[in-house]
């Protein structure tokens, strides 16, 4: 999700899925031997030290720094599950991605024809040659643990300072955010272009659900399931995530009835997604109380202006499938891509912010 805009050209925004099942089927190694074998070969370094780097002409490699290698082991392997480390290593190799797409916004792209050669002179200018092997970047943290792109060149002006300890600024026009669940990561970055600068910074959160209940001896079913996060969701969401609500055919009134299961579950993740990625967008991550800050689409939620058809099966996973864009991705298969503006109020507050959910 995004801070909504009202711009007819929003900036851009570049998003990196990656699956890692058939990658760990065909590793025979632990992830532990391979994970340390990848960052002593690739090297770790703090943002300022590889930006020096790529502008210089020096073509030794640089060393690996002992502080940030403990670093990126802890990152990894404070996991107990295989699974966990191979998605903490991923995404520590897109958080780097990230770093060198805000350094150039060519890198780890496919360019369009036109823009090829000009985006081979730029890379000429920062040393970055086909197939060079860049050293892991260890990025600075917020006091909420949120890693942030840095800003290195003091040519933004809509930076801050969020590390106080470090005193490093954020670079506002290049922001991601990363987020996995085996056997997916995924990153949004938003990219601005030299003419949007200081203009259209926008607040990138993301969060990546799949839609499957643990369910166990201490919790059977899916309401048992459920039942563990009621206190993550305010009375009105409650409602949404258990019962469908569509326009009586007389005036306004609403009528609700109850979901099956399987639409019980698509619609709790997808609303805890919502609640996730506006307060990581904030910054603030688990720091919130989720049931302090309630979410509603507009186009979904009935009272929060939507025009739904009483035949319909309401609800997110159902306007997402009737009204999202099939987009192309890089495999030659589709994504489905369902863009809403949604309306977010913290419970103790009567004002209402608008935000794009994407």
């Amino acid at each position: 999700m995004k801070k909504h805009s009202e711009s007819a050209d929003p900036p851009s925004l570049t998003l990196s899925i990656i699956q890692l099942d058939h990658s760990i089927s065909q590793i025979d190694r632990p992830i532990a031997d391979t994970a340390k074998c990848v960052v002593d070969h690739l090297s770790c370094c703090t943002p300022s030290d590889a930006l020096d780097a790529l502008r210089s002409s020096a073509s030794t490699k640089l060393k690996l720094c002992p502080t940030l290698r403990e670093n990126v082991d802890k990152s990894v392997m404070r996991y107990r599950r295989d699974e966990d480390r191979w998605t903490s290593f991923t995404s520590l190799l897109l958080k780097s991605l990230a770093f060198y797409r805000s350094v150039d916004p060519g890198i780890g792209t496919s360019p369009a024809a036109e823009e090829a050669d000009d985006l081979s002179t730029r890379m000429e200018k920062l040393k970055i040659k086909e197939k060079e092997e860049l050293p892991i970047v260890d990025l600075p943290r917020t006091n909420y643990n949120r890693p942030y792109l840095p800003l290195l060149d003091g040519k933004s002006s809509t930076s801050k300072t969020f590390n106080k300890a470090e005193g490093v600024k954020e670079n506002f026009n290049s922001m991601m955010n990363v987020s996995h669940q085996y056997p997916w990561v995924c990153m949004a970055q938003q990219q601005l272009r030299p003419a949007e600068e200081t203009s259209k910074s926008i607040l990138i959160g993301v969060d990546l659900v799949i839609f499957s209940a643990r369910l166990n001896n201490y919790s059977p079913t899916v309401d048992d399931f459920l039942k563990s996060f009621v206190g993550s969701f305010t009375p009105w969401e409650w409602e949404r995530i258990n019962r469908r609500q569509y326009p009586s055919m007389f005036g306004r009134k609403v009528s609700t009835r109850p979901r099956s299961d399987q639409s019980k579950l698509r619609e709790f993740f997808l609303r805890w997604s919502m609640k996730e990625a506006y307060t990581k967008a904030l910054g603030l991550g688990m720091n919130v109380n989720f049931n302090e800050v309630e979410t509603r689409l507009h186009g979904v939620d009935v009272d929060a202006g939507a025009d739904v058809l009483s035949n319909q099966d309401e609800g997110i996973w159902t306007s997402t499938m009737n009204q999202g864009v099939a987009t192309n991705c890089s495999e030659g298969g589709s994504l489905r891509q369902f863009s809403a503006v949604g309306k977010v109020k913290c419970v103790k507050s009567l004002t209402w912010k608008c935000w794009e959910f994407i």
